[in-house]
Protein backbone atom coordinates (compact mmCIF):
# COMPACT_ATOMS: atom_id res chain seq x y z
CA UNK A 1 0.00 0.00 0.00
CA UNK A 2 2.94 2.62 0.70
CA UNK A 3 5.31 1.19 -2.26
CA UNK A 4 4.60 -0.87 -5.10
CA UNK A 5 0.72 -2.57 -5.46
CA UNK A 6 -1.22 -4.36 -7.67
CA UNK A 7 -3.67 -1.62 -8.00
CA UNK A 8 -4.40 -0.19 -11.55
CA UNK A 9 -6.88 2.11 -13.31
CA UNK A 10 -6.58 3.05 -17.11
CA UNK A 11 -8.41 5.08 -20.04
CA UNK A 12 -8.43 4.53 -23.48
CA UNK A 13 -10.44 6.88 -26.28
CA UNK A 14 -11.40 3.55 -28.62
CA UNK A 15 -12.46 6.27 -31.25
CA UNK A 16 -13.85 9.58 -31.65
CA UNK A 17 -16.81 8.91 -29.73
CA UNK A 18 -16.32 6.00 -27.42
CA UNK A 19 -13.96 5.70 -24.38
CA UNK A 20 -12.63 2.59 -22.42
CA UNK A 21 -12.35 2.86 -18.08
CA UNK A 22 -10.81 0.36 -16.07
CA UNK A 23 -10.27 -0.75 -12.92
CA UNK A 24 -8.18 -3.44 -11.58
CA UNK A 25 -6.63 -5.50 -8.96
CA UNK A 26 -4.04 -8.53 -8.98
CA UNK A 27 -4.25 -10.92 -6.20
CA UNK A 28 -1.24 -10.23 -3.72
CA UNK A 29 0.81 -7.45 -3.51
CA UNK A 30 4.33 -6.51 -3.98
CA UNK A 31 6.73 -6.54 -6.78
CA UNK A 32 5.00 -9.09 -8.20
CA UNK A 33 1.46 -7.70 -8.39
CA UNK A 34 3.16 -4.67 -9.93
CA UNK A 35 4.85 -6.55 -12.48
CA UNK A 36 1.46 -8.12 -13.75
CA UNK A 37 -0.58 -4.69 -13.92
CA UNK A 38 2.40 -3.65 -16.19
CA UNK A 39 1.67 -6.38 -18.12
CA UNK A 40 -2.06 -5.75 -18.09
CA UNK A 41 -1.46 -2.23 -19.36
CA UNK A 42 -0.22 -3.31 -22.74
CA UNK A 43 -2.92 -5.67 -22.63
CA UNK A 44 -5.09 -2.64 -22.26
CA UNK A 45 -3.89 0.11 -24.55
CA UNK A 46 -3.04 -2.92 -27.36
CA UNK A 47 -6.27 -4.91 -27.28
CA UNK A 48 -9.23 -2.62 -25.99
CA UNK A 49 -8.69 -0.51 -29.82
CA UNK A 50 -9.29 -4.20 -31.66
CA UNK A 51 -12.00 -6.00 -29.06
CA UNK A 52 -14.32 -2.96 -28.44
CA UNK A 53 -17.02 -4.86 -26.64
CA UNK A 54 -16.12 -5.03 -22.85
CA UNK A 55 -16.69 -8.85 -22.68
CA UNK A 56 -14.64 -9.81 -25.94
CA UNK A 57 -11.80 -7.60 -24.61
CA UNK A 58 -12.05 -9.65 -21.22
CA UNK A 59 -12.05 -12.90 -22.80
CA UNK A 60 -8.79 -11.98 -25.02
CA UNK A 61 -7.12 -10.36 -22.13
CA UNK A 62 -7.58 -13.81 -20.19
CA UNK A 63 -6.60 -15.71 -23.17
CA UNK A 64 -3.22 -13.49 -23.34
CA UNK A 65 -2.52 -13.46 -19.51
CA UNK A 66 -3.10 -17.18 -19.29
CA UNK A 67 0.50 -18.06 -20.63
CA UNK A 68 2.38 -15.73 -18.32
CA UNK A 69 0.49 -15.31 -14.81
CA UNK A 70 1.64 -17.58 -11.85
CA UNK A 71 -1.27 -20.10 -11.44
CA UNK A 72 -2.03 -18.70 -7.90
CA UNK A 73 -2.74 -15.75 -9.03
CA UNK A 74 -5.53 -13.78 -10.65
CA UNK A 75 -6.48 -10.40 -11.96
CA UNK A 76 -9.78 -8.74 -10.96
CA UNK A 77 -10.92 -6.36 -13.49
CA UNK A 78 -14.34 -4.18 -13.81
CA UNK A 79 -14.75 -2.62 -17.79
CA UNK A 80 -17.31 0.10 -19.05
CA UNK A 81 -17.20 1.18 -22.64
CA UNK A 82 -19.08 4.82 -22.57
CA UNK A 83 -20.70 5.62 -25.86
CA UNK A 84 -19.57 9.60 -25.51
CA UNK A 85 -22.55 10.95 -28.02
CA UNK A 86 -25.42 8.83 -26.13
CA UNK A 87 -24.80 7.91 -23.22
CA UNK A 88 -25.02 4.01 -23.26
CA UNK A 89 -22.51 2.53 -21.05
CA UNK A 90 -21.54 -1.50 -21.43
CA UNK A 91 -19.88 -2.94 -18.97
CA UNK A 92 -18.07 -6.51 -18.44
CA UNK A 93 -16.66 -7.80 -14.54
CA UNK A 94 -13.68 -10.37 -14.23
CA UNK A 95 -14.10 -10.94 -10.49
CA UNK A 96 -13.87 -7.21 -9.59
CA UNK A 97 -16.15 -5.26 -7.25
CA UNK A 98 -19.05 -4.28 -8.94
CA UNK A 99 -19.71 -0.83 -10.68
CA UNK A 100 -21.77 1.48 -8.31
CA UNK A 101 -24.26 3.88 -10.45
CA UNK A 102 -25.97 6.57 -8.99
CA UNK A 103 -28.84 8.65 -10.15
CA UNK A 104 -30.18 11.17 -8.41
CA UNK A 105 -31.31 9.59 -4.86
CA UNK A 106 -30.92 6.23 -5.89
CA UNK A 107 -27.83 3.96 -6.99
CA UNK A 108 -27.50 0.30 -7.48
CA UNK A 109 -24.76 -2.18 -8.02
CA UNK A 110 -23.83 -3.16 -11.68
CA UNK A 111 -22.38 -6.84 -11.37
CA UNK A 112 -22.26 -8.95 -14.14
CA UNK A 113 -20.88 -12.49 -13.22
CA UNK A 114 -17.20 -13.24 -14.87
CA UNK A 115 -14.00 -14.99 -13.29
CA UNK A 116 -10.93 -13.19 -12.56
CA UNK A 117 -8.39 -13.47 -15.84
CA UNK A 118 -6.09 -16.06 -15.25
CA UNK A 119 -8.59 -18.64 -13.40
CA UNK A 120 -9.84 -21.23 -15.56
CA UNK A 121 -9.48 -22.00 -19.52
CA UNK A 122 -10.43 -20.14 -21.86
CA UNK A 123 -13.05 -21.63 -23.00
CA UNK A 124 -14.49 -21.79 -19.58
CA UNK A 125 -13.93 -18.35 -19.27
CA UNK A 126 -15.12 -16.66 -22.25
CA UNK A 127 -18.78 -19.00 -21.61
CA UNK A 128 -19.08 -17.55 -17.80
CA UNK A 129 -18.22 -13.64 -18.36
CA UNK A 130 -21.75 -11.39 -19.40
CA UNK A 131 -21.64 -7.87 -19.92
CA UNK A 132 -24.73 -5.30 -19.00
CA UNK A 133 -25.57 -1.96 -20.85
CA UNK A 134 -26.87 0.74 -19.24
CA UNK A 135 -28.34 4.29 -20.02
CA UNK A 136 -26.32 7.25 -18.68
CA UNK A 137 -28.88 9.86 -17.63
CA UNK A 138 -27.74 13.72 -16.95
CA UNK A 139 -26.24 13.90 -13.61
CA UNK A 140 -25.71 9.88 -13.24
CA UNK A 141 -22.30 8.80 -11.35
CA UNK A 142 -20.43 6.20 -11.90
CA UNK A 143 -17.51 4.84 -9.76
CA UNK A 144 -15.08 2.26 -10.43
CA UNK A 145 -12.66 1.17 -7.16
CA UNK A 146 -10.87 -1.58 -5.59
CA UNK A 147 -11.61 -3.79 -2.26
CA UNK A 148 -9.06 -1.37 -0.28
CA UNK A 149 -12.18 0.56 -0.24
CA UNK A 150 -15.38 -1.44 1.09
CA UNK A 151 -12.80 -3.55 2.98
CA UNK A 152 -10.90 -0.36 4.54
CA UNK A 153 -11.45 -1.50 8.45
CA UNK A 154 -11.24 -0.02 11.77
CA UNK A 155 -9.20 -1.23 15.24
CA UNK A 156 -12.43 -2.99 15.68
CA UNK A 157 -12.55 -5.24 12.36
CA UNK A 158 -15.64 -3.70 11.14
CA UNK A 159 -15.36 -3.30 7.29
CA UNK A 160 -16.13 0.10 5.29
CA UNK A 161 -18.67 -1.99 3.59
CA UNK A 162 -20.70 -1.99 0.32
CA UNK A 163 -23.79 -0.45 1.92
CA UNK A 164 -21.85 2.47 3.19
CA UNK A 165 -20.06 3.03 0.13
CA UNK A 166 -23.87 3.25 -1.31
CA UNK A 167 -25.12 5.72 1.14
CA UNK A 168 -21.74 8.43 0.70
CA UNK A 169 -22.05 8.57 -2.93
CA UNK A 170 -26.06 9.03 -2.31
CA UNK A 171 -25.03 11.80 -0.45
CA UNK A 172 -22.43 13.50 -2.87
CA UNK A 173 -24.38 12.73 -6.11
CA UNK A 174 -25.16 16.56 -6.20
CA UNK A 175 -21.28 17.27 -6.44
CA UNK A 176 -18.77 17.03 -9.75
CA UNK A 177 -16.99 14.41 -9.81
CA UNK A 178 -14.17 15.60 -7.40
CA UNK A 179 -16.49 16.04 -4.70
CA UNK A 180 -17.76 12.48 -4.95
CA UNK A 181 -14.52 11.08 -4.78
CA UNK A 182 -12.88 13.03 -1.99
CA UNK A 183 -16.24 12.07 -0.23
CA UNK A 184 -15.77 9.18 -0.34
CA UNK A 185 -12.14 9.26 0.78
CA UNK A 186 -12.79 10.77 3.57
CA UNK A 187 -15.65 8.83 4.53
CA UNK A 188 -13.41 5.63 4.53
CA UNK A 189 -10.24 7.91 6.23
CA UNK A 190 -12.96 8.78 8.86
CA UNK A 191 -13.69 4.97 9.56
CA UNK A 192 -10.27 3.71 9.61
CA UNK A 193 -9.96 6.22 12.65
CA UNK A 194 -7.75 8.35 10.48
CA UNK A 195 -5.00 5.07 10.18
CA UNK A 196 -2.81 4.22 7.21
CA UNK A 197 -4.34 1.40 5.12
CA UNK A 198 -3.86 -1.65 4.97
CA UNK A 199 -4.24 -1.79 1.11
CA UNK A 200 -4.51 -0.01 -2.10
CA UNK A 201 -7.36 2.41 -2.28
CA UNK A 202 -8.29 3.27 -6.08
CA UNK A 203 -11.45 4.82 -7.16
CA UNK A 204 -12.24 6.51 -10.09
CA UNK A 205 -15.57 8.22 -10.50
CA UNK A 206 -17.34 9.40 -14.01
CA UNK A 207 -19.89 11.78 -13.91
CA UNK A 208 -22.50 12.11 -16.81
CA UNK A 209 -23.01 15.75 -17.56
CA UNK A 210 -24.30 15.89 -21.40
CA UNK A 211 -27.94 16.35 -21.45
CA UNK A 212 -30.39 14.08 -23.47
Amino acid sequence: AFEVGGDYYDFSMLDEHHIGILVGDVSGKGVSAAFYMAEMKGIFQSLSRIYRQPREFLAKAHETLTGTIDKRSFISLLYAVVNLQTGRMTVARAGHCPLLLASGSRSEYIKPVGLGLGMGGSKFFEQTIAQEEKQLRYGDVAVFYTDGVTEAHAGNGEEFGYERLQSVVEGAVGSNAVGVRDAIIEAVDKHMNHKPPDDDLTIVVMKWIKRG
